[in-house]
Formats: C-alpha cells, structure tokens, sequence
C-alpha cells in the first residue's frame, strides 16, 4: 500500500510544479472617489493657412470641467472651451482712399467624456477617455473703402462676409503625467475629435455713391452646406500636487497648441491656436 502512494504521488508532482501562474490584470488605479473640478487660463493666439490672421496678439481663452471620480478610477467629466479674437483690424488710407478692415472669429466646445485612471508603474499615470464633443466656428470680416471726390468714382463700397459652423460628433483623448518626485511632475494630454455639421456663409457687397441713400450695386449671397471638422489637440508641461483641508489638487503651466481643420471660409481653410496655459485641478 506504501509503494502504492508513493508511485501516485511522484507521478502527481511534475504536473502541480508546472502550473503556469495567472496573469494579474493592467493595474487600475485606486483612488478616493469625488468631484472633479478643473479652471484653465490660457493666452492663445491664432493662426490661418490664408494668413487673415497675421496681425494678431494673444487673446485670452478658458476652459473649465466638473465631473466625478469613483473609488476604482472610473471617471466621468463634463468641460467647456471658449476664446475668441478680433482679427485683420487695418486703415488703409491713399490719396483718394481710405480703407478700413476689421473682423472677428471665436471657437467653443462643450465635451462630456467617461474614462478610467490606470498607473502601469508607481511614476507613471495614464486616464484615456471617449465621449461627445459639441463644437462651434465663427468667423467674420468687414471691409469698408471710401473714395473720397477726387476719386473717378467718389462714394463707399461695402463688403462682408461670415462663416458659422457648429456640429456634433466624437472625442478621444488621454491624459498622461510622470512623477519627477518632491510632488513635480510632468504632463502632456492629446485629443482627437472629429465633427459632422452645417455650414452657414454669407456674402455682401454694395456701393453707395456719394450722397446716395441706395446703392447702386447690391449682391447678398448666403449659403449653407453640411461640413466635417477634424480637431487635434496638444498639450504639455509642468505639474505641482498638492492637498489642503481634505482636498487634492494640482497646478499645471504649459503650452498648448489646437488645429481646426477645414474650419475658416467657404473655401475650407485651416485654422491654429497655440499658447500658454495655467490651470489648477482640484477633487473634493
């Protein structure tokens, strides 16, 4: 009966030591649920493929988010993002002409996003995210040229035009910060979205005569068509963590660069944002 055992037992224990072990899950990152709150300063100036745009300084933008973060990471979050510039503000004068150029363009976005915290090593936090985007573009010009009587043709002529897009579609994006120590650490986000649709532009141009009360050349053409727009946007720097009454927080100073692709004209032109951010997080 002895022998018995023993045989079974040998033949038994190869099998036992070469059970593989499980393979652990990616590491979620544990943390104390909830609310978010995020205010962002930012210094942009913008930038377009046509160069309408050339004549500008930095204006300023914002961008705040409110959301909640459970125990095991699991986020959701909601932001709005505004900033707009006045654009090619130009007199022009001649001998007979004066000329005077002015324009305006503004940008918004409304996302609401769900995402999970994850940290692969002790140093390194990673948060992607998927969601909704709402998104607008306007953008504005008037140009007003007076030829005074020693013109051939003495009188104003009259030009504008105006492009508005807004549309809803899809948004990913992550969020990324690596610990230097001492509560600094690095961090970068991207994002990618891309939006479906309407356009709506309209044209004006018209002459009055000197002492005219009706022009006597008037066009006003409007239009609208269905429009896609892809937006990428990045963003890098410097975080301090923190905590005061119960509170965790961070400060962030960086830069940030946005591109809004097809967006300015009816001819689709490009249109950039680049800048300087300050920002601060906070979780209640």
């Amino acid at each position: 009966m002895k022998n018995y055992t023993l045989t079974l037992l040998l033949t038994a224990a190869p099998l036992f030591a070469g059970t593989p072990a499980p393979v652990a899950p990616a590491p979620q990152y544990n943390s104390e649920q909830g609310w978010i709150l995020g205010l962002e300063a930012m210094a942009l100036r913008p930038y377009q493929s046509e160069g309408r745009y050339d004549n500008n300084s930095y204006d300023f933008a914002g961008r705040g988010t409110v959301g909640y973060q459970f125990a095991d990471g699991l986020f959701v979050k909601g932001s709005y993002f505004g900033f707009g510039s006045d654009i090619r503000s130009t007199n022009l004068l001649t001998g007979t002409t004066s000329e005077q150029l002015d324009g305006r363009m503004s940008v918004s976005s409304i996302d609401l996003v769900v995402g999970q915290n994850f940290k692969p090593t002790e140093t390194l936090k990673l948060s992607p995210y998927v969601g909704l985007r709402w998104g607008t573009f306007n953008e504005g010009h008037s140009d007003i040229t007076t030829y005074n009587r020693l013109a051939s043709s003495p009188g104003t002529q009259y030009y504008g035009d105006s492009l508005n897009f807004s549309g809803l579609g899809l948004i990913v994006g992550i969020d990324a910060t690596r610990s230097l120590g001492s509560g600094f650490s690095l961090y970068g986000t991207a994002k990618e979205s891309v939006l479906f649709g309407t356009t709506d532009t309209s044209n004006l141009n018209a002459f009055y005569p000197v002492g005219a009360t009706t022009p006597t050349t008037y066009n006003n053409v409007g239009n609208s068509s269905d429009r896609v727009l892809f937006i990428s946007e990045l963003s890098l720097g410097v975080q301090y963590d923190y905590c005061f009454s119960n509170v965790a927080a961070n400060i962030r100073l960086g830069v940030e660069g946005q591109w809004w692709g097809g967006a300015s004209n009816s001819d689709s032109e490009n249109t950039g944002l680049a800048g300087f951010v300050l920002g601060a997080n906070f979780r209640f």
